[in-house]
Formats: C-alpha cells, sequence, structure tokens
C-alpha cells in the first residue's frame, strides 16, 4: 500500500487580537515614557523657556512622517515596518541598514530607559540601579514571551498611569500660566533646534506602532488611524508639560534637575505629590522599556520573515509570539544596562529614527511613481507632481533637526550605521546564496 502523500504543515503566525485602541494606546505608552519624564530638562539648558518651541517643532516632524508611517503601513501591513517599506521601494540593502537602525533604537532604548527605570528606584528604595534594570528587562521579556493580548492589556494599563502623572503635573502648574516669558532662549534658534533634536527622542515611539501590523485586525485601515491618534494625542501633553514645567520653575533650575518634573511639582505642590509622580515615573520607564521589547522583537521577526535577517530569529512561540527575536533582543538590552548617560543614548537613538525617517520618506516618495496603481488605504494628500509635500517637509526637517545633534552622539551613530552596512554585506550574501 503506498504511503499517503507528505503534507507540509503551514509555519506558525503572529496572532491577530488587536484593534484600534489597544494599538493607539500602546503607541502612547511607547511615546509617553521616559523622554518626557526626563528630557524637558536637559532641553531647557539649550532652548531656555523656549522649550516648548522645540517640543512643537518635534510635533511637526512626528506628524509629518506619521503621515508617511500611515501610507506605507496600509500598503504593507507586515512586522517588519520600515525594513520592508525601504526593501519595496530601494531594495533589501537600503532595506536590511534601515531595519537595522529600527532595531538599534529598540535595544539601546530599552537598556538606556531600563537603567532609568533603575535609577528611580534606586532613589525610593535605595536598591541598586544596574541589578533591578536588568530585572526590570528580564520581568518585560517574560510579559513578551507570554503574548501580545497580555502585553497590550499591561500597556494600556500603565499608559493611563503615565498619563495621569502628567495630566497631575499640568493640573498643579496651570496656575502659573502663562510664563513669564515664552522665548528666553539662551543660545537662540541655535539653541532651539538644538533642543529639538534632542527632545525628538521624547517622540519616538509611533514608528514602531506599525510592527504590530501582523497582530492587528483590519490592519490596512486600523494602523494608519492608529498612528495619527497617538502622535496628536501626545503632542497635546506635550506642549502642556513643556510650557507649565517652565512657568513654574524658572529654566536655569529646570535644566539642572534629574528629576525636572517632580521638581515641578514640588514647587508648585508638595514633596508627597512630587513623591507620587517619581513613582510614575516607574510605571512609565517600565512600561517603554516593555513595548520597546515587544515592538523590537517583532520588527526583528519581520526581518527574517523577509530574509532580510536569519531564518532561526523568525521562530514563533506556541503562544503566537516571535520567541528566538525576543530572547536575542533581551539579552542585548541586558548587556546595554551597563551603559551610562541617557541624553547621549537619548541622541544616539534619536539618530537611529532619524535615518529611518530619511529612508520612509524617501520611500514613500520613490513608491508614488514607481507603483502608482498599488491600493492604497489610507493616502496622504497634498501633493506636487505626483510628491506627498509632508514626506518632502519630512525629508527637510530630519535633515535640518540632524545637523544641530550632538557630535559625539553623531559620531556614534554613523559608527552604528557603517556597521550596519559591513552586517549587510554578509547577511545579504547569505541570502543570494
Amino acid at each position: 500500500m503506498p504511503a499517503p502523500p507528505a503534507t507540509s504543515r503551514p509555519e506558525p503566525e503572529l496572532r491577530r487580537a488587536l484593534g484600534l485602541w489597544p494599538v493607539t494606546i500602546s503607541g502612547i505608552g511607547i511615546i509617553l515614557g521616559a523622554g518626557i519624564y526626563v528630557l524637558v530638562g536637559e532641553a531647557s539648558a539649550d532652548a531656555g523657556s523656549a522649550t516648548w518651541v522645540a517640543f512643537l517643532a518635534a510635533a511637526v516632524l512626528a506628524a509629518v512622517t506619521g503621515f508617511t508611517f500611515a501610507e506605507l503601513a496600509g500598503m504593507f501591513p507586515e512586522a517588519g515596518a520600515s525594513a520592508a517599506y525601504a526593501e519595496e521601494a530601494f531594495g533589501s540593502r537600503t532595506g536590511f541598514i534601515t531595519g537595522w537602525l529600527d532595531v538599534i533604537v529598540n535595544v539601546v532604548g530599552a537598556g538606556a530607559v531600563a537603567l532609568g527605570f533603575g535609577g528611580y528606584a534606586e532613589e525610593l528604595f535605595g536598591w541598586d540601579q544596574r541589578a533591578v534594570a536588568i530585572a526590570a528587562i528580564l520581568v518585560c521579556a517574560v510579559i513578551v514571551y507570554a503574548g501580545v493580548r497580555e502585553t497590550a492589556g499591561l500597556a494600556m494599563l500603565f499608559a493611563v498611569i503615565e498619563g495621569g502623572g502628567l495630566l497631575l503635573v499640568i493640573a498643579v502648574g496651570l496656575p502659573d500660566l502663562p510664563p513669564a516669558t515664552f522665548f528666553d532662549a539662551p543660545h537662540g534658534i541655535t539653541g532651539i533646534l538644538a533642543a529639538t533634536a534632542l527632545v525628538f527622542f521624547a517622540y519616538e515611539g509611533f514608528e514602531e506602532m506599525v510592527s504590530l501590523s501582523e497582530e492587528t485586525k483590519g490592519p490596512t485601515s486600523t494602523i494608519p488611524r492608529a498612528v495619527l491618534l497617538a502622535v496628536g494625542i501626545t503632542s497635546v501633553f506635550y506642549l502642556t508639560v513643556a510650557l507649565v514645567a517652565t512657568a513654574v520653575v524658572p529654566w536655569q533650575e529646570l535644566s539642572v534637575s534629574a528629576a525636572p518634573l517632580a521638581l515641578v511639582v514640588r514647587t508648585a505642590a508638595n514633596d508627597r505629590l512630587a513623591d507620587a509622580l517619581s513613582v510614575i515615573a516607574l510605571f512609565a520607564t517600565f512600561n517603554t522599556v516593555l513595548l520597546l521589547l515587544a515592538t523590537g522583537a517583532r520588527i526583528t521577526y519581520g526581518m527574517a520573515h523577509r530574509r532580510l535577517l536569519p531564518g532561526v530569529l523568525a521562530a514563533v512561540s506556541g503562544r503566537g509570539t516571535p520567541s528566538t527575536a525576543t530572547l536575542v533582543l533581551t539579552s542585548i538590552a541586558a548587556a546595554f544596562v551597563l551603559s551610562g548617560n541617557i541624553g547621549f543614548v537619548a541622541q544616539v537613538t534619536t539618530f537611529a529614527v532619524f535615518g529611518q525617517f530619511l529612508a520612509v520618506n524617501a520611500a514613500v516618495i520613490a513608491l508614488r511613481r514607481s507603483r502608482r496603481d498599488q491600493v492604497r488605504p489610507f493616502r496622504i494628500r497634498g501633493t506636487v507632481a505626483g510628491v506627498p509635500v509632508t514626506a518632502v517637509v519630512g525629508l527637510a526637517s530630519t535633515l535640518l533637526f540632524a545637523a544641530f545633534m550632538d557630535r559625539d552622539a553623531l559620531t556614534a551613530g554613523a559608527g552604528a550605521l557603517a556597521l550596519g552596512f559591513v552586517a549587510s554585506l554578509f547577511v545579504l550574501r547569505g541570502r543570494r546564496a
């Protein structure tokens, strides 16, 4: 009797479990993370009481590039996100390098923010900073492995707490509005642009939302709407907090504070509320680590699925999560706990994001010409000669802000970019073989 024909088992896939608001609030949870709780003080050293202008400029860049991600996410609803868009427009090498920068954002950012979490825990409870940071990364990895629904549910809860902390800052500072001066910028426009390059770290996260596409119901419409909602909501929070902070505390004092928003609350209210805000900052930093690991693992999985990374990284657990990618990124993020200054790491991370933004804004322009007839569930309005105006603004503003980044951060970022190019020579050679 002949043997029955062999049947191939379908490859395991990520589990679709998310709707509009879980994705939106997950994005808000990443964006409203450690950045605003730490960097508003450092930014005021460059921009003075005009720090709000830096946040406004960063919001414009986030918004115009948000439109780009919305169009591309509708066209290619994949976990690979930026890497997939760049590959479709410019080929595998650009796709690999763009994805490389995307993963750097997640692993370096997760390590740095975990260190921030450890710092708050050390200040509040006297625990060892690095030990707590590594413990936080490991706990986040377990949650990410457990499932996207569990990760998103916890992220939504923590995002509400984070938002509550910022509402507390706004509430206690409202009586001090308007500030004595809106434009006391000690270093002029140069300082404001330098502050913009720094505070853009606080907006990072919306570009990571698209990595949830393969776990989202109706991704071609849900993801674009979620990106634009998250950018809009967080921009309102940030602008208001920046205005309140410089109205309550002189920028000279704010710029030297390790916990600037706690200082704002302490000055406007009392020590007890300031301590409460420090506890909220624990939730904010933990949530950022959780979501950076979650989205980073999915980007890595998506790149492996496109054969831009070794296939072993596309392994999916029985719970429908990218298991190997989670393990690898967790290990690397834990190693970055040994790094130090969050301001410097924020700049390096921002360099990587700027590299992504250049690639995706160029990609949306290129694809408008090479794939004119492809269905676009979300289409950017406002074009000149078929080119989306917002994408051009995104390209130009990214280059402008990058020029005002810290020189050491630019050097480190350029080194990471060069390393990615060298890695692509080996990885993509294996792909052709």
